[in-house]
């Protein structure tokens, strides 16, 4: 049988404590809207939806691990755009669920598991990290930075960055003049370059295309089976 893999975003609403109930609703209404943007990305590339637990806890399962950098960094652009949350967002990639269920909460699997140990386990000053299987070696340790880089990035973006980078992250990667046409009220694309270079668009996109670009299923296959390969 064809080992499938996958990638599973978990995530918590930050300092949710403080929100309001209906803060909270709108939260969660904002994610589930981004969502409903990733489903139109690539045909099945969600699997189910976005499920809620613990409050403020989420999580959402990709059947292609290379756009789960792009997903999370879209999710993170959309609560930010909003001016209510931030979430934190841990990524796993690794083998795919063990059980049929049409529920992802009720899914088990390699990715589920190291998603959720990795948010379990994120330091404090993180917001974000990627977490795939130790026979990966020392790539899986570099993978980690990465996601904390692109945090440091985007925990830095203004509402309005937020606003315009939430856009430019369509995978069709829209020009400028797109963007500045889409957002509202519109603006000029001189404004957009400028928000965008601002976000240091540059190094996220460079970032996202590089993980889009590496060959996952190789990456993550177990050494058994490298070796079987061999």
């Amino acid at each position: 049988m064809q080992i499938k893999y996958r990638a599973v975003l978990t995530g918590d609403i930050i300092h949710s404590s403080r929100l309001l109930p209906t803060q909270m609703k709108s939260v969660r209404l904002s994610l589930t809207d981004a969502v409903n943007v990733v489903t139109r990305w690539k045909r099945s590339l969600v699997k189910g939806k976005v499920e809620f637990f613990r409050g403020d806890g989420w999580q959402l399962l990709l059947t292609d691990p290379a756009m789960a950098l792009r997903v999370a960094i879209f999710l993170r652009a959309s609560l930010l755009a909003g001016g209510v949350a931030d979430s934190r967002i841990a990524i796993g990639l690794g083998e795919g669920e063990k059980t049929p269920s049409k529920k992802v909460a009720f899914l088990t699997g390699q990715a589920f598991v190291l998603s959720g140990h990795a948010l379990d386990q994120m330091a404090q000053y993180w917001r974000m990290t990627v977490e795939i299987p130790k026979t990966a070696d020392s790539f899986s340790d570099w993978l980690r930075v990465i996601g904390h880089l692109c945090d440091s990035l985007i925990s830095q973006w203004t509402r309005r960055q937020a606003q315009i980078a939430r856009l430019a992250l369509d995978p069709r990667e829209p020009e400028f003049e797109t963007v500045a046409q889409l957002l509202r009220p519109a603006v000029s694309k001189q404004a957009v370059a400028k928000g965008l270079k601002g976000a240091h668009w540059h190094v996220i996109r460079e970032t996202i295309n590089q993980f889009e670009q590496t060959p996952w299923e190789t990456v993550l296959q177990s050494r058994e089976a490298k070796r079987q390969l061999s």
